[in-house]
């Protein structure tokens, strides 16, 4: 999952962003290809077969990662599907791949190169919005955002109406175990106008569907219209997010 990563760093010197709630988590996208012979199965056997070697590195330890299969996609380009990572701390997502080159995670690119291609890397720092207490979500739905922030909207007002919609949402029927995330960019490549993501997860398309069913004129959807000066979503994306184990 490596190829891209000099993209990244190039990015880092032409991209100064420093957000304001610095101690967020490290989160890396690659978008990817499949060949025409990947079958999903496949592709999750990679990924926990990558997942195991990345977690024998250091820095390396406490990643989490994720496939997020395409639902309902707009504008997707090539695009087959998404590979998440997870890292608690950038300091220890800059001594993974401080170590990454001839590792034991970079020599399984080279034997996967021919079924997973990856074709854009994006490094984000990812905040929780905050929300009443509820079972965890398991994230199998997850829905991304795209999204512009108004001239004069700070990450600060952001995080609050983010906060302020996600409880809204948890009173809807379908809603009491969504989760959400803000994405910020830290190294972000043919990102066009997008400046942050929304993430909403939820256990379950049934309770995904019964959300949407009453979205209108609700509260959250009153939000919506509170906040268009400071969040202006540009596209909306719905994925399967599968979670991935690290082989044994």
């Amino acid at each position: 999952m490596g190829r891209c990563l000099s993209g990244v760093l190039a990015a880092v010197m032409l991209i100064a962003v420093a957000p304001a709630f610095a101690g967020g988590t490290a989160t890396q996208m690659w978008r990817c290809e499949l060949d025409d012979d990947a079958t999903e199965d496949l592709v999750v056997k990679a990924a926990q077969k990558w997942l195991a070697a990345a977690k024998t590195m250091a820095g390396g330890e406490n990643l989490e990662a994720s496939i997020y299969f395409p639902v309902a996609v707009n504008g997707n380009g090539e695009t087959d599907i998404i590979f998440v990572i997870n890292a608690p701390t950038f300091k220890e997502w800059g001594r993974f791949w401080d170590g990454y080159k001839d590792s034991p995670a970079a020599n399984l690119d080279k034997e996967n190169g021919d079924m997973i291609v990856p074709t854009d890397s994006a490094l984000w720092e990812v905040i929780k919005a905050k929300s009443p207490s509820a079972p965890k979500s398991a994230g199998k739905v997850t829905q991304v955002w795209r999204c512009e922030m108004g001239d004069d909207a700070t990450e600060e007002e952001v995080m609050k109406a983010a906060d302020k919609w996600v409880a809204a949402a948890k009173t809807m029927a379908g809603g009491e175990n969504l989760e959400a995330n803000v994405y910020f960019p830290i190294a972000v490549n043919n990102n066009g106008g997008t400046d942050l993501l929304f993430v909403i997860n939820m256990p379950t398309f049934e309770e995904y569907g019964e959300f949407w069913d009453g979205f209108a004129d609700s509260p959250a959807a009153n939000l919506d219209k509170e906040n268009g000066g400071i969040v202006i979503p540009t596209d909306s994306a719905l994925w399967e997010s599968i979670k991935v184990e690290a082989a044994e």
